[in-house]
């Protein structure tokens, strides 16, 4: 499989009415004018814990800009009991084909 690394996690939270959340601020290499985050609904993304990989189906994506200029990437999961697992500072990578 191969992978691109998307984003840092800023935080993660399990909203009673809107589900599994990952909130970060996008890799470095996207800007504004430069978008290429890969469209990853209905795809997987990989998040990278200090001692695994875990694997989640992605449900819907939002990308917003910070008062910074940078951009945030949201993305919402299908439910998974390897949620709990993740924390701030994780590593999130796209699944490519």
């Amino acid at each position: 499989m191969c992978y691109t690394h998307i984003m840092q996690i800023g935080y993660s939270m399990n909203h009673k009415k809107l589900g599994c959340i990952i909130v970060g601020g996008a890799d470095p290499v996207f800007s504004l004018s430069d978008t290429k985050i890969p469209y990853l609904v209905g795809k997987y993304i990989m998040v990278k814990t200090t001692t695994e990989e875990l694997k989640f189906k992605v449900k819907k994506m939002d990308l917003s800009t910070s008062i910074s200029g940078m951009l945030n990437i949201g993305i919402t999961i299908y439910e998974s009991d390897d949620f709990i697992k993740i924390k701030a500072g994780d590593e999130v990578y796209a699944v490519l084909d």
